[in-house]
């Protein structure tokens, strides 16, 4: 009864959400807030009904899911909407074409509602309102974190078997008892929730086909970054955002340099080293210099009191406490800061803003199966594995995340990486 409560009380606070960025486009636009009319209703009612049949309010979206299915509804509820004003005559009853305050309100909705969502069910989380009882069948202990320890999906361990949600995770079971166990559940339980076996791919953005007459689904898989269509969208749209960035990225360069000069006159400011770029051309990629004079010296004096570092950056790729880090490089590291110049070669055509890492010479094994995989895209600023652990990944993981936002690319992954990046550079303390 606590969850309908909760449900109920989440789409009332969408459609408030709805009513408050009509009144805040109106504000805006007009310098003043109109009369509330009928056609306000109708406006909302449309959206909390196009959120129903996404499920919305039925299904346990992650916070990124939810919010593209949001982005979603709206962008198709703005043609939705001027279709219904049209139908209705009502276009001259506003001081402008719904046009503008139709695109305006949306857009605040875009950030209201994500917004809304997140702070109201952290809430009823902790208020006991948005629990519902789960268990894992086939324990994975990431799995296990992700689902547990998340408030805006509301699960928590059940208790005596008295669970409502059902996970199987298929790569942990044997075949014949997976079927046993999903026949089991699916009697006993009114959800059951699926892991397939293949997790390498997302399939949220795959079409799953049905073939009635055989009984079976078809999902057809496709790699979008070789698709010249989708190639060529993400490089307008990421040359689009680094053209109207340019004065914030360009002050935020020139005060770096400045400091970098305070620090150390007689040192360059820039840091080049060949990376390793698309198809396996090796192109010169630029940092910000975060190192002392002499480092090589300074690391090798280093190393020879210190040989657990070797056995440290076997694994991260990174050392635990590098001795040649300046004071400023520390924070430059730390915030990513260090990587803007890297703009530069994305400009030159060299690099994306979001890819995988741009690999050194000879750091991947010419053995490794998937070492073609990646080289078959342009390498990013930043990427999946940079706010997703960062420096606590080990080599194999950041590949194995190189790989999967390579097989898995699609726009709203790209824009959930900025969004995160972005967040990173404010609050370098937080990786989600």
């Amino acid at each position: 009864m606590k969850v309908y409560l909760a449900t109920f009380l989440l789409a009332l606070a969408d459609f408030l959400a709805l009513d408050l960025s009509i009144a805040l486009a109106f504000w805006v636009l007009f310098d003043q807030f109109l009369p509330l009319k009928s056609e306000f209703l109708w406006f909302s009612t449309i959206i909390i009904a196009l959120f129903l049949y996404q499920g919305l309010y039925f299904n346990r979206y992650d916070f990124w899911h939810e919010s593209r299915l949001i982005l979603k509804t709206l962008i198709f509820s703005l043609f939705l909407l001027l279709l219904f004003f049209a139908l209705l005559q009502t276009i001259s009853n506003y001081p402008s074409p719904p046009i503008s305050w139709l695109i305006l309100s949306l857009f605040f909705s875009a950030f209201l509602l994500p917004a809304t969502k997140q702070l109201l069910k952290r809430s009823f989380y902790h208020l006991n309102l948005w629990r519902i009882p789960a268990k894992i069948y086939g324990l994975d202990p990431e799995l296990s974190y992700t689902i547990f320890k998340n408030p805006y999906l509301g699960y928590e361990k059940a208790k005596n078997n008295q669970a409502e949600t059902i996970f199987i995770n298929s790569a942990k079971i044997p075949l014949e008892k997976l079927k046993e166990i999903l026949f089991h559940e699916i009697q006993e339980h009114h959800r059951v929730i699926f892991i397939p076996l293949v997790n390498e791919f997302d399939l949220t953005h795959m079409p799953v086909y049905e073939l009635t007459n055989a009984r079976t689904n078809l999902i057809s898989l496709e790699n979008r970054l070789k698709n010249p269509l989708y190639f060529y969208l993400k490089n307008t749209i990421e040359y689009t955002i680094i053209i109207f960035s340019a004065p914030l990225w360009l002050s935020l360069m020139g005060v770096i340099a400045w400091r970098i000069k305070q620090e150390e006159p007689k040192a360059s400011i820039l840091f080049r080293q060949t990376r390793i770029g698309l198809h396996g051309k090796p192109f010169i990629c630029y940092k910000f210099r975060t190192m002392k004079p002499q480092a090589d010296l300074l690391l090798q004096t280093y190393l020879s009191r210190h040989p657990e570092e070797i056995s440290f950056y076997q694994k991260y790729h990174k050392y635990q406490n590098d001795p040649r880090i300046t004071p400023l490089g520390h924070f430059l590291r730390r915030t990513s800061l260090d990587e803007i110049p890297q703009i530069l070669n994305v400009l030159k055509g060299e690099m994306s803003l979001v890819g995988p890492r741009p690999l050194v010479p000879g750091e991947m094994p010419k053995d490794t199966p998937f070492a073609d995989l990646i080289l078959s895209v342009k390498p990013g600023i930043t990427g999946l594995w940079q706010v997703s652990g960062r420096n606590l990944l080990t080599f194999e993981q950041r590949t194995e995340m190189d790989i999967w936002y390579i097989r898995n690319w699609n726009l709203w992954l790209d824009i959930t990486l900025y969004l995160k990046t972005i967040k990173i550079l404010i609050f370098p303390e937080f990786v989600s």
